[in-house]
């Protein structure tokens, strides 16, 4: 049996939501969700999703229990993965993150709408949209508070370890400017969240030197590589399976970043 918060009673208290809005997150990220980086990243938002459907459409085996570290508001991520694990949790240091998925999840209104997120992936897979969202809704079982930095990372709440962990674009925000050691460390602890023999889905940000808010820039010395970020994925105990890189286009004034390249590394825990 597995020790849990209760939803409502997770963060109370919470210092990261004073500094972060979701409708604001979701408005200026994710508007137009599947064209909204055409004219900066190129097609990112549909290889993103080709990769998680090509990677759950495969033969692996990665059980029924799933940990989404890192979640934010947004489920995109999780629809190829709701066909294959029947118990999602989604996880992030944001208690209103995990309100907005479960409002998303319950069907409340003013929700962000992820219809359009759907549909693509439906038609990859050649399913029906209406049933797939309502799929991926009965997936997400439950919601709890992560923190990265944490040895363990959903303490005080007390899961078994989970078959395959997503972790799509997280580690970036959690430690951007606390330099590489500190990104290593997070990827050793949520790491520790996967059973033996499961299997980590990890995407990640390449090349990042600043983001863009407003027409300003903010640095971030965290500038990974597919390299370090390999490295400290085997160093966690995770032995790499497949990797793909999607390369961002030439542009002389980034929009939201100067991102070189999105990485997919599939891995398992062996």
């Amino acid at each position: 049996m597995e020790a849990r918060i209760t939803f409502e009673d997770q963060g109370k208290d919470q210092p990261f939501d004073a500094h972060f809005s979701v409708q604001e997150y979701l408005d200026y990220f994710y508007s137009d969700v599947m064209t909204k980086y055409d004219e900066d990243e190129g097609l990112s938002m549909p290889w993103i999703l080709d990769q998680f459907h090509r990677t759950f459409a495969g033969e692996k085996d990665f059980g029924n229990r799933l940990l989404d570290v890192g979640s934010g508001p947004t489920v995109y991520q999780l629809i190829s993965a709701s066909r294959v694990c029947s118990e999602i949790v989604c996880s992030d240091i944001h208690q209103g993150a995990l309100a907005e998925i479960k409002r998303w999840k319950n069907g409340g209104e003013n929700v962000f709408d992820w219809s359009t997120a759907v549909k693509y992936v439906s038609g990859l897979e050649g399913t029906g949209w209406e049933s797939r969202q309502e799929q991926l809704r009965t997936a997400i079982k439950d919601t709890v508070l992560c923190d990265v930095h944490k040895e363990n990372p959903l303490h005080p709440a007390a899961f078994q370890q989970f078959d395959t962990i997503i972790a799509a674009y997280c580690l970036e925000e959690a430690c951007c400017n606390k330099g590489r050691s500190t990104y290593a460390k997070a990827m050793k602890n949520m790491c520790t969240l996967l059973k033996q023999g499961g299997y980590l889905i990890l995407q990640s940000y390449i090349g990042v030197t600043y983001y863009v808010k407003d027409g300003k820039r903010s640095p971030d010395n965290l500038n990974l590589d597919a390299e370090f970020v390999l490295k400290s994925i085997s160093k966690a105990g995770i032995t790499v399976l497949e990797t793909s890189v999607y390369e961002t286009p030439e542009r002389e004034t980034p929009l939201y970043s100067d991102v070189k390249a999105l990485l997919h590394v599939i891995g398992k825990k062996i």
